[in-house]
């Protein structure tokens, strides 16, 4: 409902709404930005309302980070970036994995193999559990920078988790910084 004008004339004068008419109008406002969904009567008793917004009613750039509350997403409103896994790829040759829709990707290399990742973004970490008897090469567009953390190398006589984080999106210039290490199953660590 559209917002109803109350006619307050000037003071005195006689020629605004009558008192009663004008508290109609207000009843209604509040009923429909209450979101109340009965319809509409004055005999209607909205004591106890919980106000409610809907969020067809929200101008697109009018919710930021700061108007969220604390612990108000959960895991079911993530993006499936953080959440999904992708089928398992077994494949020679080059292996593109977008990671703009899933979080973890799962490749069997049948070949010496370039692994070239797409839709990442900074600060997020991309996992692959990748295996074969051969050699991974990883690649992304532009000229990017893939700095390995620590030691370890590629095993590939296992299953192997392979982190990249994204620490610069730039579109010519991506730079990662990767771990890789052979997993097994270990409850102590």
């Amino acid at each position: 409902m559209a917002s109803q004008n109350l006619n307050v004339s000037t003071a005195n004068s006689g020629a605004g709404d009558k008192l009663r008419d004008a508290f109609i109008a207000v009843r209604k406002m509040f009923h429909d930005v209450y979101g109340i969904s009965s319809s509409y009567t004055d005999a209607l008793d909205i004591s106890g309302e919980t106000f409610h917004v809907s969020t067809t009613q929200i101008e697109d750039d009018a919710v930021t980070q700061d108007k969220i509350a604390n612990n108000a997403v959960d895991h079911d409103q993530l993006s499936g970036r953080y959440t999904e896994k992708a089928a398992q790829i077994t494949s020679a040759g080059t292996v593109a994995l977008s990671f703009s829709n899933v979080g973890i990707q799962d490749v069997v290399l049948g070949g010496d193999h370039t692994i070239t990742i797409s839709g990442f973004k900074t600060n997020s970490v991309m996992d692959i559990l990748i295996s074969g008897a051969y050699t991974p090469t990883l690649s992304a567009a532009g000229s990017p920078t893939f700095n390995r953390v620590g030691t370890s190398e590629y095993d590939n006589t296992t299953t192997n988790i392979l982190q990249i984080l994204c620490v610069d999106d730039d579109a010519t210039n991506p730079v990662f910084l990767y771990a890789i290490a052979p997993y097994q199953n270990d409850d102590t660590p």
